[in-house]
C-alpha cells in the first residue's frame, strides 16, 4: 500500500453537524482542502466558507424527521456517506444553581438527542446498502471525564456547566455502545474528547494563563490539534478501531 493512499479524502462525502461554531467550521474547511465533499449542518448560518464542495443545511439536530431528509438527499446525490462527525454542542454558562429546565434540554437535545438523531437515522437508510463504509466520530470533551477547575475561572469567564460535562459523558458512553451495537454492520464509531481550545474572541488572557499552568505542556490547543486526530478515525483504511475515545488535552487529564 502508498504511504500517499493512507490519507486520501479525494472525493469522501463527509457529514459535519455544528459546522458554523470554531471547531466545526474549521473542521469542515480542513477536509475540503483534503479534496472532500462536505455537507455542514447548524442551527446558525455559515457564512465563512465559500467552495463549491461544501453544502450547508439550516437545520435543529434534535428534530429526527429533519435530519432524515438531509441524510436521504446526500445518498441521493452521492450514493454514500463516507464519514460523519458528530460536532455539535451546546453549553450556557449560568451558576448550576441557576440552571433552568430550558438551559438543560437544550444542552441534551443538542449534545445527545442530536447525535443520537443522526446515527439512528443513518442506520436506518444504512441497511439499505450495508457494502457502504460508514466511520462516525463523536466530538466528546475532557469535561465528560473530570471536572473543570473552578478555581481558574472568574465571574466573568465562561465556566463549563455541570449539564454539558454530563452531556459529554453520555456521548463517550453512546460512543461505546454504539461502537458495538454497529460492529457487524460495516460501521465504525469513535469519539475524540479535546481539552481547552484557544479561543481569544471570548477566553481573556488570564483564563488563558490560568488554564496553561494547569497543563503539563503549558499551553491551550488549537482547532488543528483535532483535526489531526480526526484523519485518524476518518480512514477507511482503520479497520481494528472503534468505541475508542481519544483524548487531545496536553496531558491535562494525566496528571
Amino acid at each position: 500500500m502508498k504511504i500517499n493512499n493512507l490519507l486520501n479524502f479525494n472525493n469522501k462525502v463527509i457529514l459535519v453537524t455544528g459546522c458554523s461554531g470554531q471547531l466545526g467550521n474549521d473542521i469542515s474547511n480542513f477536509f475540503l482542502k483534503l479534496g472532500s465533499i462536505v455537507y455542514g449542518i447548524d442551527i446558525s448560518n455559515n457564512k465563512k466558507i465559500k467552495n463549491s464542495n461544501f453544502f450547508f443545511k439550516k437545520t435543529d439536530i434534535s428534530k429526527h424527521k429533519k435530519i432524515n431528509l438531509i441524510l436521504k438527499q446526500i445518498l441521493r446525490d452521492h450514493k454514500k456517506i463516507d464519514i460523519i462527525i458528530n460536532n455539535a454542542a451546546k453549553s450556557f454558562f449560568t451558576p448550576f444553581y441557576k440552571r433552568t429546565k430550558r438551559e438543560i434540554n437544550e444542552t441534551i437535545d443538542t449534545n445527545l438527542t442530536g447525535p443520537i438523531n443522526i446515527i439512528k437515522e443513518y442506520y436506518k437508510l444504512h441497511k439499505k446498502n450495508p457494502s457502504k463504509r460508514c466511520n462516525i466520530i463523536n466530538i466528546g470533551s475532557i469535561y465528560g471525564i473530570v471536572s473543570p477547575n473552578l478555581k481558574i475561572y472568574d465571574s466573568k469567564d465562561r465556566i463549563n456547566s455541570e449539564v454539558y460535562g454530563a452531556s459529554k459523558a453520555g456521548l463517550i458512553q453512546l460512543t461505546k455502545y454504539f461502537a458495538v451495537a454497529l460492529a457487524k454492520e460495516n460501521i465504525i464509531v469513535n469519539s475524540i474528547s479535546p481539552g481547552g481550545i484557544l479561543n481569544n474572541k471570548v477566553q481573556s488572557k488570564k483564563f488563558i494563563r490560568k488554564y496553561s499552568q494547569r497543563v503539563p505542556m503549558e499551553k491551550m490547543g488549537n482547532t488543528f490539534d483535532i483535526c489531526l486526530a480526526l484523519l485518524y478515525f476518518a480512514s477507511d483504511k482503520v479497520k481494528y478501531t472503534t468505541g475508542q475515545n481519544l483524548v487531545i488535552d496536553g496531558g491535562l487529564t494525566s496528571w
